[in-house]
């Protein structure tokens, strides 16, 4: 008996420290779906698994081993290994609200703890939109925050506006932080795939440790990294072929139509003017066109174009040592001939528990770009426009397949050929780029810890240009003209050296979280150029090759420096307190004015965890939020500040010595432009977190705008810069996430909705407008008492159909019977004048929108998953500036198919909409007026998305396999007659907003693709 006993007791220490294979499946405890994803310890161990796409997972571990599950979104549940190893685990939900973690400004924050506007999306819930940019992956998706994407160019970034922002001289973009360091290189130049998310700070309260720089609005970009006790390796790739929708395209004549006008052009000005030189042959007999359209220019210069986009990722992670690298190629040409954006990414992240107390960590990525755009493309009268302004009758290809270098017909203007302006210019652009971080942490007694962290942006940016002759000129310019060519250096190192004391406490129901730090940055650039002519030829195109090389260099440089502190305070998580403050110098500023300060405060109740709401069942989180605080925008240029010197030659004693002049008069107070604001907000979870509701109301002020202000004449000059002006913001945000179905089927819905408004309330000394002067292309003016950035113009009425209409209304010196009419809106004395001058023009559109939003539905059944990404605008105007040229009435270009219908004679008077062709009548209908004015509501189908996920049991070598298919920018709803209502001459600056002055198109794009883990 006693041996047994003594056996017993030998075996038992052995048995229990056995490993066996634990196999088992995490559920939800109430909807018993699988959980994926779940992170399965063994605890006091590196030992680790995860679940997949089943909810399965398989680990080692010794009977009465302890694992431990965790999943953002469940509680942590922990298990003791039984003799069987077979687990079935049941993990309970709670609200997202109180356990997500969120990225917030110099650290993390459980989401139920924050008191500022913040904005955030994990990557995964867009991980498979085939596109080369995270900002397009954001559209539509965060209240308060406008995403658009104004130009198709391949490698253009995205437009960002946060809450309105907008500023007179200093822009309206926010900052962009990567992994804690505010980068030079944007958010262009990382692989949407190494990124793990994204979090805007929208308010003061979470956005002033920034200080200086927060006043648009920060971003914040969250790179991957390993994870304890996981091993992962993921593939993922995708192609996809773009094209150009018929929908928007220039409406232009084609070459019958345009035949007929020029004839009936020249007959009118033989019967109106006298003209006696007859109708040009090519026009005499348009029916020699007829069935022949001629050349599209437009669609000449098009293409279908391919893009696609590999991504090898791997992870891996211990106790001590987590690394992830993500390696990726993209690729996307251009719909447009000879363009194209090429990138190569890499990046290692890495974090070391070197012991107990120091951890140290270090991110490194390299990128390399390669493009090539043709310069002059968009935007203006330039490439595109010039194009599809050309004689249709005329063809850009001969018969035997040469190439015309130029054309000059009869009545227009001479032109090259801009199929070979597109195809044989060169303006080849190549960047180097560094952005690297590495950090120390030191635990220094409990509670206490020290950072230390080091940041480096890089940038060597090449770009080579060359103009054959062939290609040479221009509207009014024909080829062959001298060849041209540039060779062009720019770099900039930012360096940015941080340190920081954390302090986090909890004792009793009361916990507290300290931060203090101090940094310094400093940001230099250099640049240079070398313009190239006088080539002996086409053959070689490099500058050493020219006669003529003229040399020019540029540098600048400037230092930012910072004390900044933080304090959060809750008490029994319920009662919430937050205080920032931020001290910046910079010396982009005057003497007088280097430093400046920026504090912020906020509060929170946590309603849901009183007792009197906790009988309440259908309420699962509830938490009000106030905040206020002050920020800046340091935009201005490196010496702003500064008297400018140019060089000015004298003559002395019949010789031109060379000197030095005063350009303008520095100012020693100049300063940051400052925003304060204030922010009221809630957070709503219902029905065990199946409806999720946020809302917050701002309102801000802008204030210290930098402007030029009137000086006695007597200085030697007109203006001195100053921060005198101020903008008004105010709005209002909601967010609403439902999980509408659960079970087998599943759809979740996404909406989000911000109603935006601003006020201009002081510019300069005199509130002068700004804008608006010229009478064409300068559409937007912004005036005190008005929104930011109006259309300004004439009101156009029409055209005087008959002798006894012109008679009886309002016209100017040129007009006459035929020609177009407007409206009388004013004169001197403030009181239509009966007549029309530039008295006339008044404010004709509004380029604000009235609301954005973003609608996403996510529908999913067993294997197979649908997405559907939406965003619009409601209440807007957009400008076509194009129309200044394609309404032009001189005969000088191809114009749009409603001319035919325009007012010939009193027996011939046309539709009412399109004026006469009389030389020295035509000139108001092409100036800015509403006739070039549009809604541009739209309501666009940014992304659908169909997807399948192979069954694991399925798979022998891979953790997991999933295809898809998938459509970007897939379908617009709208009346704007042009292809982009998105499009912005200026982006979304908010002073010249909403001008579409043909824009790079944007594409339509069908990809396939695939991910696999293994």
């Amino acid at each position: 008996m006693l041996a047994v006993i003594i056996g017993l007791l030998m075996y038992l220490p052995f048995n229990a420290g056995a490993q066996v294979a634990v196999t088992g499946t995490v559920k939800d405890s109430l909807s018993s779906e699988p959980v994926v994803g779940v992170s399965v310890m063994l605890k006091g161990t590196s030992t680790g698994a995860q679940t997949d796409v089943n909810g399965k997972f398989r680990i080692n571990a010794p009977v009465g081993g302890v694992l431990i599950f965790r999943y953002i979104g469940y509680k942590e549940q922990q298990l003791t290994v039984p003799a069987g190893a077979v687990l079935d685990v049941r993990m309970a939900s709670i609200s997202q609200g109180l356990k997500e973690v969120v990225v917030v400004s110099y650290g993390t924050q459980a989401r139920r703890e924050i008191t500022g506007a913040v904005s955030s999306i994990n990557t995964k819930e867009v991980k498979d939109m085939p596109v080369a940019n995270i900002g397009q992956k954001l559209q539509g998706k965060l209240a308060g925050v406008q995403i658009n994407q104004n130009s198709g160019t391949p490698g253009a970034e995205m437009t960002f506006r946060i809450r309105g922002a907008a500023s007179i001289n200093a822009g309206n973009n926010p900052l962009i932080v990567i992994d804690g360091f505010p980068s030079q290189s944007g958010l262009q130049t990382l692989s949407p795939d190494e990124i793990e998310s994204i979090s805007v700070l929208k308010d003061a309260s979470a956005s002033s440790l920034y200080g200086s720089r927060a006043a648009n609005g920060v971003v914040l970009v969250t790179t991957k990294q390993g994870k304890a006790g996981i091993k992962t390796l993921d593939f993922s790739a995708y192609t996809g072929v773009q094209s150009v929708p018929d929908r928007g395209k220039p409406d232009l004549m084609n070459a019958q139509e345009f035949a007929q006008f020029k004839k009936e052009f020249y007959e009118d000005k033989a019967r109106y003017e006298g003209y006696t030189g007859g109708v040009p042959s090519v026009y005499q007999n348009p029916e020699q066109y007829a069935g022949n359209a001629g050349t599209n220019w437009f669609d000449v210069l098009l293409r279908n174009a391919v893009s696609q986009n590999y991504n090898l990722a791997f992870s891996s992670g211990t106790k001590d040592l987590k690394t992830a690298v993500n390696l990726n190629y993209n690729k996307q040409e251009g719909v447009m001939l000879n363009s194209y954006d090429e990138r190569f990414t890499a990046r290692s992240n890495n974090i070391y528990n070197a012991s107990d107390r120091l951890t140290l960590g270090v991110n490194l990525e390299l990128s390399y770009g390669n493009n090539q755009v043709v310069p002059g493309l968009d935007n203006g009268r330039n490439i595109i426009e010039n194009a599809f302004l050309m004689d249709p009758t005329v063809k850009y290809k001969n018969a035997d397949g040469s190439y015309p270098v130029s054309f000059s017909q009869p009545g227009m203007f001479p032109n090259p050929n801009y199929y070979l302006v597109l195809t044989q210019i060169t303006n080849k652009t190549k960047a180097a780029r560094v952005l690297a971080n590495g950090f120390a942490e030191v635990k220094l007694i409990d509670g206490l810890k020290f950072k230390t962290t080091i940041n480096v942006n890089t940038d060597n940016t090449v770009n080579r240009q060359f103009t054959p002759s062939t290609a040479q000129g221009g509207l009014g310019s024909a080829p062959p003209q001298p060849a041209s060519g540039s060779y062009n250096t720019s770099n900039f190192l930012t360096w940015l050296s941080e340190n920081t004391l954390n302090y986090q406490k909890a004792f009793n129901k009361h916990h507290i979280d300290f931060l203090a730090g101090y940094s310094y940055q400093k940001y230099s650039t250099e640049n240079s150029s070398i313009a190239a002519s006088q080539f002996p030829d086409d053959n070689i195109q490099w500058i050493n090759a020219a006669t003529t090389r003229i040399g020019n260099a540029d540098a600048s440089q400037s230092a930012l420096i910072s004390l900044f502190g933080r304090l959060n305070y809750n008490f029994d998580s319920k009662y919430l307190i937050s205080l920032n403050f931020r001290r910046d110098g910079s010396s982009r500023f005057g003497a007088n004015t280097k430093y400046g300060n920026f504090p912020s405060g906020s509060v929170g109740w946590v309603a849901s965890e009183e007792d009197f709401l906790k009988k309440v069942k259908p309420i699962s989180f509830l938490k009000f939020r106030v905040s206020a605080g002050k920020t800046g925008n340091y935009n201005i240029g490196d010496y702003s500040y500064l008297a400018n010197v140019n060089s000015n030659n004298y003559v002395f004693g019949n010789s031109v010595t060379p000197g030095k002049a005063l350009n303008g008069i520095g100012n020693n107070n100049l300063t940051w432009e400052t925003t304060v604001s204030y922010d009221a907000g809630l957070d709503l979870e219902l029905f065990n977190s199946r409806i999720a509701f946020t809302y917050d109301y701002y309102w801000k002020k802008t204030d210290g705008l930098l402007y030029g202000i009137d000086i006695p004449v007597q200085s030697g000059f007109s203006t001195i810069t100053s921060n005198i002006g101020r903008f008004d913001f105010w709005g209002h945000e909601f967010t609403i996430n439902s999980k509408n179905l659960v079970g087998d089927f599943k759809w979740n819905t996404g909406f989000n909705i911000s109603f935006d408004r601003n006020l201009v309330k002081k510019l300069g000394t005199n509130d002068a407008p700004i804008g608006g002067y010229g009478e064409y292309w300068d559409d937007n003016r912004t005036a005190v008492g008005h929104p930011i950035g109006l259309f300004y113009g004439y009101i156009n009425t029409g055209v005087y159909m008959t002798q006894q209409e012109f008679d009886t209304q309002p016209h100017d010196a040129t007009a006459m019977v035929g020609t177009a009419r407007f409206k009388d809106v004013s004169g001197p004395d403030g009181k239509p004048d009966g007549k029309i001058d530039s008295y006339d023009r008044t404010f004709i559109g509004n380029p604000n929108p009235t609301f954005t939003y973003g609608i996403t539905n996510s529908f999913s059944y067993k294997n197979v998953d649908l997405s559907i990404v939406m965003a619009g605008s409601v209440g807007n105007d957009i400008a076509d500036d194009a129309f200044q040229s394609t309404e032009n009435l001189d005969g000088v270009f191809n114009v749009r198919k409603g001319v035919a219908n325009r007012w010939r004679s009193p027996e011939d008077p046309g539709d009412g909409i399109y004026p006469r062709t009389r030389t020295g009548t035509t000139e108001d209908f092409r100036n800015f007026t509403s006739r070039q004015v549009f809604k541009a509501t739209y309501l666009a189908v940014k992304n659908i998305t169909l997807g399948y996920t192979v069954p694991v049991k399925k798979l022998k070598y891979f953790r997991n396999l999933r295809a898809y298919v998938s459509a970007q920018n897939a379908f617009i709803f709208t009346k704007y007659p042009g292809m982009n209502p998105e499009a912005g001459l200026a982006g979304l600056n908010g002073l010249n907003q909403g001008r579409d002055f043909t824009g790079y198109p944007i594409p339509r794009i069908l990809s396939v693709g695939l991910n696999a883990g293994f």
